[in-house]
């Protein structure tokens, strides 16, 4: 996605992606949106974009604040940790000299993002907080007091006309806390459906979190459920957009391919196959397998991993 910036260079909020998601209904008759995302546009713009910080957006998610932003920190950080004095800027350090020797991660173990998450249902943000223990923000809309944007439909939904009575719902909660003040939104919020769209969140993870568990609990490896899938990848999308280098870099480390490397390797060792007995898996000879590339071959037998839950279901 191509990044958007105004007249002044400011940031400007690409819309489209969330006015018109195609699983996204919004009760727009009772929250004014659009008014909501030009005003969020603004202040994020005076809070953020104006203070310096690299916005970024992919999607559904707006990633604020870096704060390990051109590296500059973990360079120092890393240099202190290895006692290398002349060069304190070097942003290459921590990836080249830690993270390729398999070293502590301390560098950016304080380094956080903090993302905002823009028409994003309930269960994505459960799955979400899971992994913000010890979490330095979480800002989740103020759900005893603020309403519902809407209903999100499951990935898995086959029957979309199914849901419709979900809004209704929404509606109902609303009129019965904001409209006719006969309940507490605190109250009424348990008549909400499971797959309501929250008001605007924001949560912060730490870079080590990031790479290490929540990319690779919910996007790496297989498995994850449908939506908190395509807003984890937006995720990663928003990081890349900040610093591609430093995250594609990470990723070579811990990204999808090392749950095949390690069934690769169980498989092998279980299994005790031959290099004629990965031929045969791929249905051709001995002397063909050969001449392949090794780490093909391997990726393409014992390293192919089974289809997830979600991915049967489908």
């Amino acid at each position: 996605m191509t990044e958007l910036h105004g007249e002044d260079g400011g940031f400007v909020l690409d819309r489209e992606p969330i006015l018109h998601h195609p699983r996204v209904r919004f009760v727009s008759d009772l929250v004014p949106v659009e008014q909501h995302l030009a005003d969020i546009e603004h202040f994020i713009n005076v809070c953020f974009a104006s203070r310096g910080w690299r916005v970024a957006q992919h999607r559904r998610v707006i990633a604020l604040r870096a704060t390990d932003q051109d590296r500059l920190s973990s360079a120092f950080k890393a240099s202190l940790y290895l006692g290398k004095y002349r060069d304190m800027a070097n942003t290459e350090r921590f990836l080249k000299s830690m993270v390729a020797a398999g070293h502590s991660y301390e560098p950016i173990r304080g380094e956080t993002v903090l993302f905002l998450y823009i028409a994003v249902a309930k269960p994505v943000y459960d799955h979400l907080v899971t992994y913000t223990v010890g979490r330095p923000t979480r800002i989740a809309g103020g759900q005893r007091a603020n309403v519902p944007w809407g209903f999100e439909l499951p990935v898995e939904a086959r029957h979309p006309e199914e849901y419709e009575p979900e809004l209704d719902r929404i509606r109902e909660v609303i009129r019965l806390a904001k409209l006719d003040r006969a309940e507490q939104m605190q109250a009424a919020r348990a008549k909400l459906p499971v797959g309501y769209v929250m008001p605007p969140f924001l949560l912060e993870f730490s870079e080590e979190a990031l790479i290490k568990h929540v990319f690779k609990q919910r996007l790496f490896e297989r498995g994850a459920q449908g939506a908190t899938v395509e807003i984890v990848s937006d995720m990663l999308e928003a990081c890349l957009k900040v610093d591609r280098e430093k995250w594609e870099f990470l990723m070579d480390y811990h990204g999808p391919h090392i749950a095949q490397w390690e069934k690769a390797m169980r498989t092998l060792r279980k299994e005790r196959y031959t290099l004629s007995d990965l031929a045969a898996q791929l249905g051709i000879s001995a002397e063909q397998a050969a001449t392949m590339n090794l780490y093909d071959l391997l990726m393409e037998t014992v390293g192919k991993l089974p289809p997830s839950m979600w991915e049967k279901q489908r």
